[in-house]
């Protein structure tokens, strides 16, 4: 099949939201002919094509920076995140990829693309990928309390813009299914969209299977890791780290001694703060297997934000003992003190950390268990197997 795909983001590298699409694109170039269309962030990034290339026919990029006070106009009407992302560019481009080739299946990665396909006319399978409730998602950012005032504030306003255009677009019947990471976010969406007459269909986040060291074995000095996205932009992340070493690695540090490393692309200022004698920061990590490999606990501190995260699968596939709150392993089937050691305040939190590294026989236990769910649940091959089986029927359907 000949397959168009849409992302708000280039799907390289692999990182935060970035690693859904990107393992979903290779995992469907295996089978199918793709057309990729994404916004850079800057002119740097739009010339860099070359990894997509592996598994795209045609790669098109955009500089979503590129006139900037028109798109500041135009969010006066419409959310910022869409105006953003909306090019003339785009839409007379794929159009023009239409008339050179026979496209079965448009992919739309997030709602706020959308907009570059609306009012076309698209004799095709159309296909929406939601990785949370975006509004929802939008709108808990104003409880992130390390934000200031004003930025959470535009946050709910912006929120309620993107419920009003994502309520449209549900309607509009562009789309004839739509895709989710959990089940949760997919009975959220049914409860609230009741309107909307796509099919819903849930095909988790998942990871690549890798060749792990035996959990607990060659214990790396007490070492925690924390894996993610490290600007101004992952708010979440920024505040979950934060919230570890100021709070909970205190109470750690008066019962055991213990490292943490903190690994991530474009750390912030703050971030970079939290250095000190047993805490490193690791800036653009080369590879995931670098940083895995410096630790054998890893930790997912987060107090807020939405979805599931590639974060917590990364963990299980590497085989580490994972500690965890509830927003880390959301919308997955891992569960607490089953398949990770499970705390949510700054006591409870520590007191699991601290259980984690003296308690070997229940962390390899949990760390196991983590494995083998992952791998039967959550490996990237599998998932895009039946991801690929869905849309082949669809497209079939679509056709009789």
């Amino acid at each position: 099949m000949n397959i168009i795909w849409l992302t708000p983001e280039i799907p390289y590298p692999p990182i935060g939201g970035r690693n859904g699409v990107y393992n979903r694109i290779v995992q469907l170039s295996k089978y199918n002919n793709i057309f990729l269309f994404s916004i850079a962030y800057d002119e740097a990034e739009k010339n860099n094509s070359e990894e997509m290339k592996k598994y795209c026919n045609e790669v098109h990029y955009y500089n979503r920076n590129e006139n900037k006070l028109k798109k500041i106009l135009k969010s006066i009407i419409e959310p910022y995140s869409v105006a953003s992302r909306t090019l003339p560019e785009i839409r007379k481009d794929i159009m023009e990829c239409f008339r050179n080739n026979k496209i079965d299946i448009v992919i739309t990665d997030f709602p706020n693309m959308a907009k570059n396909l609306l009012g076309l006319e698209l004799k095709c399978y159309c296909t929406l990928n939601q990785h949370n409730n975006e509004y929802r998602r939008m709108r808990d950012m104003y409880y992130i309390k390390t934000l200031p005032y004003i930025k959470r504030l535009a946050y709910l306003l912006e929120s309620y813009r993107l419920e009003n255009y994502e309520k449209k677009l549900y309607i509009s019947n562009l789309y004839q299914s739509i895709t989710f990471f959990s089940i949760d976010d997919c009975n959220a969406f049914r409860k609230k969209w009741s309107d909307c007459f796509a099919d819903l269909k849930v095909f988790p986040l998942g990871a690549n299977a890798v060749v792990a060291q035996e959990a607990c074995k060659d214990k790396k000095h007490n070492t925690f890791l924390f894996v993610g996205r490290l600007d101004n932009i992952a708010t979440t992340n920024v505040e979950a780290i934060t919230w570890f070493c100021k709070d909970v690695l205190p109470r750690i540090e008066k019962q055991i001694d213990v490292n943490v490393v903190i690994a991530g692309a474009n750390p912030s200022e703050s971030i970079m703060c939290l250095k000190k004698k047993n805490v490193r920061v690791i800036p653009n990590y080369e590879s995931l297997e670098s940083v895995y490999n410096l630790a054998d606990y890893v930790i997912l501190p987060l107090l807020s934000g939405g979805g599931v995260k590639g974060k917590l699968l990364e963990a299980a596939a590497y085989g580490k003992v994972i500690i965890s709150t509830k927003h880390g392993i959301e919308g997955t089937e891992f569960l607490p003190e089953q398949h990770v050691f499970y705390g949510e305040t700054d006591e409870e939190f520590a007191k699991k950390c601290i259980e984690a590294v003296q308690n070997c026989t229940k962390a390899c236990e949990i760390a196991n268990n983590a494995k083998s769910l992952f791998e039967n649940k959550y490996e990237w091959t599998q998932i895009g197997v039946d991801y690929n089986k869905y849309l082949t029927s669809k497209v079939m359907g679509n056709c009789k």
